[in-house]
């Protein structure tokens, strides 16, 4: 694994990371969440667990601003 590949799995990681302390809060559901950024709660579950995929770094910062409200 290269530097960059490297740094961004640990990207990717801290930004799920955050992803589930937002669902952790009790603000949303994992359902909801799921709803919010057009996946499954399986593919949710996934993500969340470190299976990530093809997932990229700007896909899943997508994400956490999604759930933040900030889009």
């Amino acid at each position: 694994m290269s530097d960059i590949d490297a740094g961004a799995a640990r990207g990717k990681a801290e930004y799920v990371m955050r992803i589930g302390m937002l669902l952790e809060s009790g603000d949303l559901s994992k359902t909801k969440a799921a709803q919010k950024l057009g996946l499954s709660q399986q593919e949710l579950d996934e993500m969340l667990q470190g299976r990530m995929g093809d997932l990229t770094v700007t896909k899943i910062l997508e994400y956490l601003d999604l759930l933040k409200g900030k889009t």
